[in-house]
């Protein structure tokens, strides 16, 4: 199970916070303007701006307490014309991404989007090595499909990271193994794309919602943060803003006790 400093909502530092849409200085003043609500939970992944993800939030976090937060990041288990097995791919990968964040640990390595044949003996074998050397503290799933439940069933995941609007049986087997599940976008769909952008950050977000549904790969509309939290094994929502404002409003739907010069 998760330890108790883990919140309930987390901030992604993803999306537009790892390209020149939004500026490093903002990124920064926004991960302090979480831990100043109380949130502890930062996700990340080396995919976000060939690492610029991981970059910015290491350099937001330097000075502040390594237990005051949650890190997470993520590794694929392949990329197209390498040849390594997944296993080395994932080691590589997290050494490169614990250099970016300045950090000599994570608090949870989730595989991004693995096929199912690599949620094998090789991997869950090199995950618990990581976290025997004190390299990771928990291993997770992060997918929106099938990899999820192989996840659940080889034993070896602590984690998962899906969307949950939708995933009825994945979160009531998740329930049963007592697998704590981080759900993410719990917003998508609940406002529309297509008002007018008032910053660089807001042309961000129209530019996927049009490539999304370009490609017809929207996904469901997420039911918002109280009904995901209220949700069988989900114990923490990630959202992903640019927006202080936003940040706190979030925070009051996931049911951090704010303080009153921060509300």
């Amino acid at each position: 199970m998760l330890p108790s400093a883990a919140t309930r909502l987390g901030l992604g530092v993803t999306g537009p916070h790892a390209t020149p849409a939004v500026t490093r200085g903002a990124t920064a003043r926004l991960v302090h303007a979480a831990i100043d609500l109380g949130v502890t939970v930062f996700d990340t992944g080396p995919m976000y701006g060939a690492g610029e993800g991981e970059r910015r939030l290491g350099a937001a976090l330097a000075g502040v307490a390594r237990d005051r937060v949650f890190v997470c990041t993520k590794a694929r288990t392949w990329n197209p014309g390498d040849g390594r097995a997944p296993a080395a791919i994932v080691a590589a990968s997290l050494a490169e991404s614990l250099d970016r964040l300045g950090l000599a640990h994570v608090d949870a390595l989730f595989l991004h989007g693995p096929r199912r044949e690599d949620i094998a003996a090789p991997v869950l074998e090199t995950l618990a090595s990581l976290k025997a050397a004190g390299r990771i503290r928990y291993a997770g799933v992060c997918g929106r499909g099938p990899e999820c439940g192989a996840g659940l069933a080889s034993g070896g995941i602590d984690l998962l990271m899906t969307p949950v609007a939708c995933a009825d049986d994945l979160l009531a087997e998740a329930a049963r193994r007592g697998v704590p599940v981080f759900a993410i976008e719990t917003m998508r769909g609940r406002r529309s794309p297509w008002r007018a952008p008032a910053s660089v950050a807001d042309a961000w977000y129209l530019a996927r919602a049009v490539r999304d549904a370009w490609l017809g790969a929207a996904p469901p509309a997420g039911d918002g943060i109280a009904a995901a939290l209220a949700r069988p094994a989900v114990a923490s929502v990630i959202v992903q803003t640019t927006r202080a404002g936003h940040l706190a409003e979030n925070a009051r739907a996931a049911g951090l006790q704010i303080a009153p010069e921060n509300r």
